[in-house]
């Protein structure tokens, strides 16, 4: 016989009385308070626990805790385990009360108390061996990823997840008991079915209401506040410009304090032409850097028009590679991609970007991925649209480029694989959100029997996907210019993140995983998008090959898709190593 919500109770008289009690007030259509004492607040009644809930809370334990795409420290491990523990809980109340609705009958009182009994024994084992293995769990995946094992305090753990779990439990408990008094109120002019519905509806709506408000009103507004003043600041080591190739410089178009925080570092770092001369063995250019801030211009097409404008002060069409990149939130290019590329094409290069948002990716993933969009889509048109008016044969190698939230900016440019390749003598896109197009209908159309962390797209002409070096050459298999390279890694948080985790299992979790997955991760209703969700924060914490790093490869990347002469493997190796040594920011 299935259990029920009214199992859980136990041989409980004052949680009967108090059942009795709700079932009278039902009955009679609400709005009746009880008159024992087992409908008071503060009764032990109140407060005691489902049977069916502790159950679902003692699975909800092992899968929050249960390996995940990233290692996680012990606080998040804590966190994540409490949600685990109040998620499972309220899907164990759930669905108790869903039988209870369905008319399926309750246990016997002898069969419920054998059945607490039972939980007694066998759910604080079970969580006490989900804590203990959660370490051995999160070593395995650091191995995987590079690192060297850590000793977890699952104490610490366990108290952290209690503690986390008794403030959810009761925040839901709370607005429970919102409902049913709302519900009774209503049931005063409603029938009972009817104010109940109206209740959770009204509750709904008010409880999304207020979220939404805290969160633009509040967060939003003390994170604009924080990093809109973190925009106007300079860093450490990072003095105006005077080349005139440079966003910023005395003559350019673009004045050094509208450039922004991440501007005045992109236009006043990379490497050096005496550094270039010297790994190349050859005379280098200066190269040209390009950047409109948030505040350079009112809004994307205009800042798009001015870039424009600087390219052409720069000269930029004359120089033997244009590259078009996306920006990171903050407006951020990641200095071993574009350092790469400058090395590679001895300093006859430029590369143009736009910021649109100060805020982080994943907030501006949140509430600027259409300004994101707008960006990227404004900021090739017009390039493209300049580059087509040079004379044939005198344009620069046209590519587009983005990593993370600037690769799904660079990627709104284009509809199709074809559309890049037509548009377009190259892309690179890097670590590409899964709302990314036309990343998504790449992946969705790859050849089989190709997994899904790393698809394979009409044979690989054209469109290929890499985790490593070695991933771009595909043997036996032409690959045809332009060419499009993909860089994600299995193991990488912002590719896998999707909202779509909460109620399908996805096919990477469905196939064989990828070589630094670990195969014990399984997929969890709502709790696998909460573990990948907060693994995002720690994607650029783990070694170069793993995560959401990529440094390791972008040499490689750049060669095959710009295709640069002049370079011997043991050059492309020094240049690699040079590239590994740099600081991420």
């Amino acid at each position: 016989m299935s259990t029920t919500e009214g199992e859980a109770a136990g041989p409980d008289p004052a949680r009967d009385r108090l059942d009795a009690t709700a079932a009278a007030d039902d009955a009679a259509g609400g709005g009746r308070e009880s008159a024992g004492r087992a409908g008071r607040w503060w009764h032990p009644a109140r407060w005691s626990l489902s049977w069916s809930g502790l159950v679902g809370a003692t699975v909800g334990l092992w899968a929050a805790l249960s390996p995940s795409l990233l290692p996680r420290p012990p606080l998040f491990l804590g966190l994540i385990g409490g949600v685990g523990v109040a998620v499972g809980y309220g899907s164990g109340v759930c669905v108790a009360w869903l039988l209870r609705l369905l008319g399926i009958r309750r246990w016997s009182p002898p069969a419920r108390a054998v059945a607490w009994k039972v939980l007694a024994v066998a759910g604080p084992l079970a969580a006490l061996t989900a804590l203990v293995l959660s370490g051995g769990w999160q070593n395995q995946v650091r191995v995987l990823v590079g690192e060297a094992p850590q000793d977890t305090s699952w104490p610490f753990v366990a108290v952290l997840a209690a503690v986390t779990a008794a403030a959810l439990v009761l925040a839901g408990r709370g607005v429970r008991r919102v409902t049913r008094l709302l519900g009774r109120g209503l049931g005063r002019v409603l029938p009972r079915r009817v104010a109940v519905a109206a209740a959770v509806v009204v509750v709904g709506v008010c409880g999304y209401l207020l979220a939404v408000g805290v969160a633009e009103h509040g967060l939003l507004a003390m994170a604009d506040r924080v990093y809109g003043a973190a925009n106007d600041t300079t860093d450490a080591g990072v003095e105006p410009v005077t080349a005139p190739e440079r966003s910023g410089s005395p003559p350019s178009l673009v004045s050094w304090a509208s450039l922004g925080k991440q501007g005045r570092t992109f236009v006043a770092g990379g490497p050096s032409v005496a550094e270039m001369s010297a790994l190349s063995g050859r005379p280098a250019m200066e190269p040209i850097r390009v950047y409109v801030g948030v505040e350079s211009a009112p809004d994307a097409a205009g800042r798009a028009r001015l870039a424009v404008a600087e390219l052409e002060r720069t000269h930029a069409f004359d120089r033997a590679v244009l590259v078009v990149a996306g920006a990171t939130g903050t407006g951020w290019l990641e200095p071993q991609s574009t350092a790469s590329l400058e090395y590679l094409w001895n300093g006859d290069s430029a590369i143009v970007t736009i910021q649109y948002s100060y805020l982080p990716s994943w907030m501006s993933t949140l509430v600027d991925a259409q300004r994101a969009a707008d960006a990227g889509r404004e900021l090739f048109d017009a390039v493209h649209t300049a580059w087509e008016q040079q004379p044939v044969g005198h344009r620069p190698k046209l590519i587009s480029y983005g990593l993370s939230l600037g690769s799904f900016a660079a990627q709104s440019a284009f509809a199709t694989a074809a559309d890049i390749t037509s548009r377009t003598d190259g892309a690179l896109f890097v670590g590409s959100p899964s709302f990314s197009q036309p990343w998504g209908d790449i992946t969705r159309l790859r050849d089989a029997p190709s997994p899904q962390w790393q698809p394979v797209y009409r044979s690989g002409q054209s469109v290929r996907f890499a985790a490593t070096a070695t991933d771009l050459a595909k043997p036996g298999t032409v690959w045809s210019t332009p060419r499009v390279v993909y860089l994600q890694h299995a193991s990488d948080p912002v590719v896998w993140w999707s909202t779509d985790l909460i109620l399908r299992r996805p096919d990477w979790l469905d196939e064989p995983p990828g070589p630094d997955v670990e195969p014990a991760m399984r997929w969890w209703p709502g709790l696998t998008f909460v573990q990948v969700t907060v693994d995002q924060f720690f994607g650029v914490s783990v070694p170069n090959g793993h995560g959401h790093n990529y440094a390791n490869t972008m040499v490689a990347a750049w060669v095959a898709v710009t295709q640069p002469a002049g370079w011997s493997p043991t050059q492309l190796t020094t240049l690699q190593a040079l590239i590994d040594q740099m600081p991420l920011t």
